[in-house]
C-alpha cells in the first residue's frame, strides 16, 4: 500500500512541493481506482520530535498498531494512505485551540490531493482531537473535495461540530461518527474540563442523530455489533474497560473503515440496518454520562 506523509507548519502546509512529489509517487504505485485516505492524529504528537512523530508511531509503516498496516499495507488494492502531522503536544487546551490552524493546512493538503487525483475518492479518518482538525478544515475546502469523514472518539463538542459542518463542503460530506464506552472517561473529562455546567455543551460521543449525512455508530452496543456482522463487517466486543484507542484498536474495525473509503453506499446501508434493528437506549437530553454507561440526572 502506498504510504506517504505531509505536515502542517502553522496554518499552511510544510513543503508543498515535496508533498506534491511524494503524493504523485504514491499515486503512481496505487491501483487506478484506489481511494485516498488522509489520516489525522490527535493529542500528544509532533512531526518534529522523533519519539512523538505520528509517521513513525500511529501511521506506520512498521508499528503493529499502525493505521497504514490496518488499512491493508500489503494489498494490491489498498488505499493511498496519506498521514497528516500537526503539532499537538502540550495541554489539551492548547492543542484544542491550535486545531483550527491545523485545519487550514489540512484543507490545503486535501485540495492538492484532489487536484492531483480528481477521479479518486478522498476521505478523512481522524482520531480524538484530529476530528476537530478535520471538521475545522471543511470551511476552507471546495464542496466535494472530501467525500467522507470517519471520526474516531471525536474530541469535539456538538455545537462546534455543527457550526463547522454548516458550509458547502460540510453539506456535501458523509460522516461516520464512531464512539465506544471505553472512551467515556475521556469524554467526561472534556465536558467537565472545558464546559462545566453548560447545558447543551455535549461532545460528539452523544452523536448528532438526524443531521443529513451523519451516521452514528456506538461500538459498545451489542445490537450495533450484530448489525455490522449481518451486513458483512463483524467487529469484536469491547476488549477493555477504558481505552482511548478503542475505536481503531478493536479487531475488525479497519475492515469496516477500509470499505467505507470506497463504497459510497455503505453508510446509508448501515444506518438503515441499525434503524431497523432494536434501537439501543440513549440518554435523554441533558443526561450526564458516568463511567461505564451509568447515568445520573442533570
Amino acid at each position: 500500500m502506498p504510504l506517504t506523509h505531509a505536515n502542517a507548519e502553522g496554518p499552511r502546509l510544510e513543503d508543498p512541493a515535496g508533498t506534491v512529489a511524494r503524493l504523485r509517487s504514491a499515486l503512481a504505485e496505487a491501483a487506478p481506482d484506489a481511494p485516498i485516505a488522509i489520516m489525522v492524529h490527535g493529542l500528544s504528537y509532533s512531526p518534529r520530535t522523533p519519539a512523538r512523530c505520528p509517521h513513525r508511531k500511529l501511521y506506520g509503516p512498521t508499528c503493529p498498531e499502525a493505521w497504514g498496516r490496518r488499512l491493508g499495507q500489503h494489498d494490491a488494492d489498498a488505499p493511498v494512505a496519506l498521514g497528516f502531522g500537526w503539532e499537538s503536544r502540550g495541554s489539551i487546551w492548547r492543542a484544542y485551540a491550535r486545531a483550527p490552524e491545523a485545519g487550514r493546512a489540512l484543507a490545503e493538503l486535501t485540495e492538492i490531493a484532489a487536484a492531483l487525483a480528481p477521479e479518486r475518492r478522498i476521505s478523512l479518518i481522524a482520531h480524538s482531537l484530529g476530528a476537530r482538525v478535520a471538521l475545522q478544515a471543511l470551511r476552507h475546502m471546495a464542496p466535494g473535495t472530501a467525500r467522507r469523514a470517519i471520526l474516531l472518539a471525536a474530541c469535539e463538542f456538538r455545537p462546534a461540530a455543527a457550526r463547522a459542518l454548516d458550509c458547502a463542503a460540510g453539506a456535501a460530506l458523509d460522516v461516520l461518527n464512531v464512539t465506544a464506552r471505553q472512551n467515556r472517561l475521556y469524554d467526561m473529562a472534556m465536558e467537565y474540563g472545558f464546559a462545566p455546567g453548560r447545558r447543551g455543551h455535549a461532545t460528539l460521543s452523544r452523536g448528532m442523530a438526524g443531521r443529513p449525512g451523519w451516521h452514528d455508530l456506538d461500538l459498545s452496543c451489542a445490537t450495533a455489533r450484530a448489525t455490522l456482522a449481518r451486513i458483512g463487517h463483524p467487529v469484536a466486543a469491547p476488549q477493555t474497560w477504558v481505552c482511548h484507542g478503542a475505536t481503531y484498536l478493536t479487531p475488525g474495525l479497519f475492515d469496516l473503515y477500509r470499505s467505507a473509503l470506497s463504497d459510497a453506499s455503505l453508510l446509508p446501508r448501515l444506518s438503515a440496518a441499525l434503524a431497523s434493528a432494536s434501537p439501543p437506549q440513549r440518554p435523554a437530553p441533558g443526561t450526564r454520562l458516568l463511567p461505564f454507561g451509568q447515568r445520573s440526572p442533570s
